[in-house]
């Protein structure tokens, strides 16, 4: 018997939300400057992912001083005032 769309179970996830961390990395004497876009629910999720960026992006560094700038959950609705009448998001 063929199913029908109906019948078809979906498995439905609840995406996770886009988050906007900048920071500064610190190994040895020399600091950069960082921009990244991570995925989490929540604050402690998106320091996770942080966490394993760095462990990622400095395999030889044996300590990593990190200033967090700002770490802030990224809109998903535009701001219609930004635009000032000139383009539709």
């Amino acid at each position: 018997m063929t199913k029908t769309w109906e019948d078809i179970a979906w498995e439905t996830e609840t995406p996770r939300k886009e988050w906007v961390v900048e920071y500064y990395a610190k190994v040895g004497t020399e600091t950069t400057h960082h921009l990244s876009v991570l995925h989490g629910e929540g604050m402690e999720d998106v320091q996770r992912q942080l966490m394993q960026e760095l462990r990622l992006t400095y395999t030889e560094a044996s300590e990593i001083e990190v200033t967090v700038l700002r770490m802030e959950e990224i809109e998903t609705e535009p701001n219609v005032a930004m635009f000032n009448g000139a383009f539709t998001p």
